[in-house]
């Protein structure tokens, strides 16, 4: 064999390796499933028409919306357009933490407001100040829908302040996405589950679900700030595929 024929072998020997030794590498490369998460849901939430994050005020004038409340010995009053209610005797339709659900009394602060106009709805996040303690990391979602006055109630831990609503099931209903904190173990790893709740047709949001599922969920296993993803972990019962790289 000629000295040039042997060296272009060997080349062509070394290029396969290479390309095969890449290949590896890709198909065992780790997925980021908190990015995964935030990255499908910017794909499904629907846009507030205006939002008002609470600067001290009592009292608001929104999109013709006049909004007031005021801080009572457990709980707190709201009043949007003349209609007031109150939520001191409320308790979260979800589980918050994994002792089961929170009473919304524990809130005194109005944080958030986003009004979604098409929608006829209203988000509020309530939150507890000055907070201290486990009590800094507790947020109360309501979603009050403007056509029937109906409130539905949720409850985080440990989980964001963000107030979304979604369109996952291209229904023409608005979704909302309830999070549950199963706490972290000894090994501090940390789990959060993903619940779908959907709009009914009095107004409030329930869980949603088809014939013998009754619920879709999504659960995320992870390390305080995600700092080892070898210890990540996502499942799901979700109403479309979320991990397409499902490992």
């Amino acid at each position: 064999m000629k000295p040039t024929i042997k060296i272009l072998t060997v080349l062509i020997i070394l290029i396969s390796c290479i390309s095969a030794t890449i290949k590896t590498d890709n198909s065992t490369e780790k997925v980021d499933f908190g990015q995964m998460i935030e990255a499908y849901l910017k794909t499904k939430t629907i846009e507030p028409t205006v939002v008002f994050n609470n600067d001290g005020r009592n009292k608001i004038d929104l999109l013709e919306h006049i909004i007031s409340w005021r801080d009572l010995e457990k709980g707190i009053e709201i009043t949007v357009d003349g209609h007031t209610f109150t939520t001191s005797d409320k308790v979260t339709s979800n589980t918050v933490w994994d002792s089961g659900v929170d009473s919304v009394n524990f809130a005194n602060f109005l944080q958030q407001v986003k009004i979604y106009e098409y929608e006829s709805l209203i988000g509020f996040v309530l939150t507890n100040t000055p907070c201290t303690g486990l009590g800094c990391s507790v947020n109360y979602p309501i979603i009050y829908d403007l056509k029937t006055k109906k409130q539905t109630y949720f409850g985080r831990f440990r989980t964001g302040f963000e107030f979304e609503l979604y369109n996952f099931n291209s229904d023409d209903r608005p979704d909302f996405l309830s999070k549950t904190f199963y706490g972290r173990n000894a090994q501090g790893i940390d789990t959060t589950e993903f619940v779908l709740y959907s709009q009914t047709k009095n107004g409030y949001f329930e869980v949603f679900g088809i014939g013998k599922q009754q619920k879709f969920w999504f659960k995320h296993t992870y390390t305080e700030f995600q700092e080892n993803l070898d210890n990540e972990k996502f499942e799901e019962n979700w109403i479309e595929k979320i991990n397409k790289n499902a490992r």
